[in-house]
């Protein structure tokens, strides 16, 4: 663990960098456990209870038993199995089903993906037909999925693919003909009537040219093509399926980086407000009620290279009250590089994958008196 005094040194730092925060060291607290994991961890996904969660392990470092899928007990938050399988081709995000009983995992560096049993943790199938695909989303009724094509080394290459695929999980095929989105589609989100699909085209990570398409699931038509952002990386939509918040990374080639936040209004389509943050915002997930967007910041280390050493043990996340798009204090300090966040149903708990570091945050986030109350305000 890094040193008290190295601590406030980092926070003394990001302080004078950007002054419209305040950061200070009660955020520490709120890290309850850290569980190691895989390498390079990136998706996570919770069962419906609550009980379990599932990690896709990117193995970014080729590692030649490195492609798998962790699976965490939340109630002792530890790690509970490492399920490997030949299928898996650098995992990278994770879908549960509402019903909890199976979880999708998408192959990134591949074509497939890989479906396992949560009742028994055993690899049952395989979905085939997709190109780097990097996202999925179930409909409502659990019958219908769409998968964004990202594009890889075996199919267009990757960062050139262009298409978002219909999935019928019943017959576990592709359904219907390829829809044409933008350039690198990184990830998906569907509205909580089931009635939209937005897919965010990360395109080639510079500032405004990346952009998100908005697909009819009725009929599978983009309907709308929503300009201005650079380099999406992850979108979430707020519980009553009036705004999205999408994050905007930068480029994966260092510079330029991205440093805000984009929220649509998904009544008109168009961006309605900017949320500066700190450096690559990566993952958000948005609290059940409503009332807060939590967001990870992926790259500490471009505050410098004297403090490459010190920063490379640290990420970020901050917390936006989506009520008036301001960012709260304090600063959250979790693991290296953090990626993907997810919040449990009850709203108790974040968990975050640490892409550098190989390991998952827990964060207790049900006492927000260090951030400000909901009440008595309608934040759903």
């Amino acid at each position: 663990m890094i040193a008290k005094t190295k601590i406030y040194y980092l926070l003394n730092l990001l302080f004078l960098l950007t002054p419209e925060f305040i950061y200070t060291t009660a955020s520490a607290d709120r890290v309850i456990a850290t569980i190691m994991v895989g390498d390079t961890p990136s998706g996570i996904a919770l069962t419906p209870d609550n009980k379990f969660a599932y990690v896709a392990n990117n193995n970014n470092d080729g590692l030649l038993s490195g492609n798998t899928v962790s699976v965490l007990n939340l109630t002792n938050n530890t790690l509970a199995q490492t399920i490997s399988d030949a299928s898996f081709n650098q995992p990278y995000t994770v879908t549960i089903n509402a019903a909890g009983t199976k979880a999708y995992v998408t192959n990134s560096a591949g074509s497939t993906i890989t479906i396992i049993d949560i009742a028994t943790n055993i690899v049952t199938g395989l979905i085939t037909g997709f190109d780097g695909p990097s996202g999925m989303v179930i409909t409502p009724d659990g019958n219908t999925a769409y998968v964004n094509n990202y594009g890889a080394a075996g199919g267009v290459g990757s960062g050139n693919g262009t298409t978002v695929r219909v999935v019928d999980l019943n017959t576990n095929t592709i359904i219907g003909g390829a829809i044409t989105v933008g350039l690198a589609p990184a990830s998906l989100a569907i509205t909580p009537n089931g009635k939209y699909v937005y897919a965010i085209n990360y395109v080639d990570g510079n500032p405004g040219t990346g952009t998100v398409s908005v697909i009819r699931t009725s009929d599978n038509t983009v309907i709308k093509t929503i300009p201005g952002f650079s380099g999406p990386f992850a979108i979430e939509i707020t519980p009553n399926g009036r705004y999205a918040y999408v994050t905007n990374f930068g480029s994966n080639n260092f510079a330029p980086v991205g440093t805000t936040v984009s929220v649509i209004d998904l009544s008109t389509n168009m961006i309605t407000a900017t949320v500066k943050l700190g450096t690559q915002p990566a993952g958000v997930a948005i609290t059940p009620d409503g009332c807060f967007a939590y967001v990870t910041n992926y790259y500490t280390l471009y505050l410098g290279p004297s403090f490459t050493n010190l920063t490379a043990f640290v990420g970020t996340i901050n917390v936006i009250d989506v009520a008036t798009n301001k960012v709260l204090c304090p600063v959250i300090i979790v693991g290296s590089s953090p990626g993907d966040i997810v919040i449990s149903s009850d709203g108790t708990r974040a968990y975050v994958t640490n892409y550098s570091s190989n390991n998952v945050s827990v964060l207790n986030i049900i006492d927000r008196m260090w951030l400000k109350t909901c009440a008595p305000k309608n934040c759903n």
